[in-house]
This record gives structure tokens, C-alpha cells and sequence, in this order.
């Protein structure tokens, strides 16, 4: 695969590149990126025009990659040629593999937005894991036109039209945000770099597809043949705007806070409805988003109806809205919280299997040492970490003892009972099978199965609690970082 970049391509592509970063200070000496590529064009010119402009700015590079497991062969294709760029550009490679259909209807998303979450979840966990200080996506400006007419469609306020960030949480850059699809394609064509075609970007059952291969047309042709560069035009005019206004929004929202926490923020009722109906409005979004980490599933409807709430004040009443968050009112108090609920697992017929089922979400592993108390089973699991050079491959360590690979964790993890059908592939086996077929070789009882906990993480079980890990997370000579997890009587 070619390298070098002709002389006439260095001076309009990359330099175009290189005005971006430059602009929107995306980059400082040293910094290390991760770039996250899938193999398709925009990804690999993004890699391409990196890695030429490294030296200038100092850079080191990685490369992330996320294999979806929806196009079967397609993908693993895909995967194949990101790792090869990798190889000959001699950076290191970052892979994630995640089933992301069955992801999708395990977390009730659309498959476009689990897509989203596992690479942006993969991403941030990748960054932290290994001292990157930024991540660079591959979005352009056809990207940031089709984003603002979708958000248009579906009746978005200001912040859903102004577009894609340049920079995102002074993390995230997007180098190529002020260059067409069509620069793209002539750089690679120009220089023959090879790249990857996804076919499911011509599927029309996708909205953002049917905008793109529809809707545009359509614009350019009868309307504005440069409707493209008016999206971007407008979108460039909201984003400061947003900006500045976020930060007022920021002053007076700090200015009702009375007391805050990791998953709960309370303010003054009095002074937040002196305040004019669309600075409550922002407030209101501003406080869900920190409480709940984002606004996923949160509509204008919901907003409108914590103002209600709140204009109310009606002392002990409450909102309950998406994903567990609670809108409560205690005296000149509103209070946001997320309830202490875990996500429910499937229905287990208590009264025939002698236990409860129970389910219990870790997102992260901050903080550590910390233990989970799983009073259905009438145990606890403690969590802590350990450094390589203190634990040997072939040290012996008791049953309900487990030292695991940190570097194969992925969150979030997930502490449940066992379920019929549930499969693993236990330590030094290659093949999966199924726990119940694992406790009858062990002698396990029948009344003790369906309670014992396990261990997932993201879907994938990783330790039997008190018996086995998964394969994949012994430790090896490449192993950096040790999780250990202890399983205890309550």
C-alpha cells in the first residue's frame, strides 16, 4: 500500500487539514491521537493526512477500530485491512469486537445509536487505558449538512441544528469537519490509497441514508445547488452562539445549585422560577444531562414537564422519566436523582428455581477497592487491582478468589445469577459451554446454580463467581494490570 502524498495533493487537501487543526487549536505538541478507523474513505484519508502532518505537529498516533459483527465476512475484511494500515504505518492497533445487534436489543437501542455507544464507549476506554490525550473521528462537512437536516426533520431546537463540534469536550477533533466528501475521494483517488466500502451506506431504510441519497439531491438540484455549504454557513453562525450561551447557562445554573453529587443535584425552586421560561428550559436540560449523563431519550415533553413540576412545588411530588431518573420536590427543593434500580434481568420463575435473580451494573472501576453487596445471594464481591510484577502465572490462589486480565475488561461489567442457556468458555478450554453443563461436571446442586453469580463484561461472561474465569481473561506475559475480584459471604 502506498505511503507518500504527491506534492500537488500536499497543497490543497492537507493543508486544508492542517488550516483546521491550526484554527480550532485541535492539537498541541506531543499530544498523543487515537484515530479512530473504520477503513471506509473518510476514515483513511483522516489516517493518511495524520500521519503526514505528525511530524509538524509533533503527534504520536494509534489507530482504534470496531468490528460490529453486522456485515459477517464484510466486516472481518474490514478489520483485516485497518490492521494492515497499522502494521505499515508501524502504529499501534486497538480492536474491538461487539455484537452489536444483540447489543442493541439488550439495551433497547436503535442499531444505529448501540452502534455509536460501544465505539464511543470503546474509544474513551481505549484513550484512558493508554494515555492518548485525543481521539480523531473522520467527520466532514457532508456529514455535519446530513446531521442538521435530520436534526431539522425531527423538530430540533438551536444546539440540535448548529452541527458537529469541531471540538468536542476538548477531546474529541475532527480534522476534515470543513472538507466535502468529494475532496475526499480526490485525495484518494490522486494519491491511490486504497480503502473500504460499506454497503449498508446505500441503505435507504437508514434515515440518515435516505437524506443523503435523497433528500440532498433533491435540495441541490431545485433549490440550492450549494445547500452543503449553506448548512455549514449556519451551522458555523449557531455553534459560537450556543457556545456563549451555554456558558450563561452554566453561571446561572451553578447559582440554584444547593447541594450536588456523583448521581444527584438539588436547587432552589424560588430562585429557578424567577427565571424566564427558556433559560428554565436550558437549565432544566443542563441539570438532566449531568445528573444522568446524558439526554438520551429525553424530549422536549420531559423537560416541559419537570417546568411543570417545579412551578407547581407541590411538596413530595415527583416525575419519573427515562432511564431511572427521578424529579422529586422537597419543600423549596427540586431534586434530581437516579434511583438506586438496576437494570432488570429476564424473568426467572423464583418459586421453581429457589432464588431470586438480581442484576447489578458497574460503570467503572474508579476508586478501587469497592464491593458490591448482593443480598439475594447473601453475598458480597470485592473488587480491587494489583500489579503485574506481584502475581505469577502459575500462583495458586483460592476458588472464590479470581485474578483477571485488565487489559481484556471492558465496561460496563455486570454482576447476575445464572440463567438458563448461559454459555462461557472457562479457563485453559477453547471451546464455550454451557454453566449449567459446567456445574453438573462439578457437582454443584440444582438449588445453588440459578443464584450463584456471574460475572459479564459487556454481555460476555468472564468469571463463574467462586469456580472459573473465562479464558480470555488469564493472565499472559503481555499482562500489565491485574483485576482481582474476591467472592464473600455477606
Amino acid at each position: 500500500m502506498p505511503t507518500a502524498i504527491n506534492k500537488r495533493t500536499d497543497s490543497d487537501f492537507l493543508k486544508k487539514v492542517k488550516a483546521t487543526i491550526l484554527l480550532y487549536h485541535m492539537v498541541q505538541s506531543q499530544d498523543l491521537i487515537l484515530i479512530a478507523v473504520s477503513g471506509g474513505p473518510d476514515s483513511v484519508a483522516l489516517l493518511y493526512a495524520l500521519h503526514h502532518l505528525s511530524s509538524h505537529f509533533t503527534l504520536k498516533l494509534g489507530i482504534a477500530h470496531v468490528n460490529h459483527q453486522l456485515r459477517a465476512e464484510d466486516a472481518e475484511m474490514d478489520e483485516q485491512f485497518v490492521q494492515s494500515l497499522a502494521r505499515q504505518m508501524d502504529m499501534p492497533f486497538y480492536l474491538k469486537k461487539c455484537d452489536v445487534r444483540q447489543y442493541a436489543m439488550e439495551n433497547r437501542l436503535s442499531l444505529e445509536d448501540a452502534a455509536r455507544k460501544v465505539r464511543y464507549d470503546f474509544f474513551f476506554h481505549t484513550m484512558k487505558k493508554n494515555s492518548y490525550s485525543r481521539i480523531a473521528t473522520a467527520h466532514h462537512l457532508d456529514d455535519n449538512a446530513e446531521l442538521i437536516l435530520m436534526n431539522l426533520l425531527r423538530g430540533s431546537g438551536k444546539s440540535g441544528i448548529s452541527g458537529i463540534p469541531p471540538v468536542r469536550r476538548k477531546i474529541i477533533i475532527r480534522p476534515l469537519i470543513q472538507i466535502s466528501r468529494n475532496e475526499i475521494l480526490t485525495f484518494l483517488s490522486e494519491n491511490r490509497l486504497p480503502y473500504r466500502l460499506d454497503q449498508t451506506n446505500l441503505d435507504v431504510s437508514f434515515t440518515r441514508n435516505r437524506i443523503r441519497h435523497r433528500l440532498i439531491p433533491e435540495l441541490q438540484s431545485g433549490y440550492n445547488p450549494k445547500i452543503m455549504e449553506a448548512l455549514n454557513r449556519m451551522s458555523s453562525i449557531i455553534q459560537p452562539e450556543e457556545a456563549w450561551i451555554d456558558n450563561i447557562v452554566d453561571h446561572e445554573t451553578s447559582r440554584l445549585i444547593v447541594s450536588s453529587s456523583d448521581q444527584s443535584i438539588q436547587i432552589s425552586i424560588s430562585g429557578f422560577i424567577e427565571k424566564p421560561m427558556p433559560l428554565q428550559r436550558r437549565i432544566a436540560r443542563k441539570i438532566t444531562q449531568k445528573v444522568k449523563g446524558n439526554l438520551q431519550k429525553i424530549t422536549l415533553k420531559h423537560i416541559d414537564e419537570i417546568l411543570l413540576l417545579i412551578s407547581k412545588a407541590k411538596d413530595n411530588s415527583r416525575l419519573h422519566l427515562p432511564d431511572n431518573l427521578l424529579i422529586n420536590i422537597s419543600g423549596n427543593h427540586a431534586c434530581w436523582t437516579i434511583r438506586e434500580r438496576v437494570a432488570r434481568p429476564p424473568k426467572i420463575d423464583a418459586k421453581r428455581s429457589g432464588c431470586l435473580a438480581f442484576c447489578y451494573t458497574i460503570s467503572d472501576l474508579d476508586d478501587l477497592p469497592k464491593t458490591i453487596m448482593i443480598h439475594e445471594a447473601g453475598v458480597k464481591i470485592q473488587f480491587s487491582i494489583l500489579s503485574r510484577m506481584h502475581v505469577s502465572e502459575r500462583d495458586q490462589h483460592p476458588k472464590n478468589v479470581a485474578l483477571m486480565d485488565m487489559n481484556q475488561i471492558h465496561l460496563p461489567l455486570t454482576i447476575r445469577n445464572c440463567l438458563p442457556g448461559d454459555r462461557f468458555t472457562p479457563l485453559g478450554m477453547t471451546g464455550s459451554q454451557k454453566i449449567s453443563r459446567f456445574f453438573i461436571n462439578h457437582k454443584v446442586l440444582r438449588k445453588n446454580r440459578l443464584g450463584n453469580p456471574i460475572l459479564l463484561s459487556e454481555n460476555r461472561i468472564i468469571w463463574l463467581a467462586g469456580y472459573q474465569i473465562g479464558d480470555s481473561m488469564k493472565i499472559t506475559p503481555k499482562t500489565s494490570t491485574i483485576l482481582k475480584a474476591e467472592l464473600f459471604l455477606a
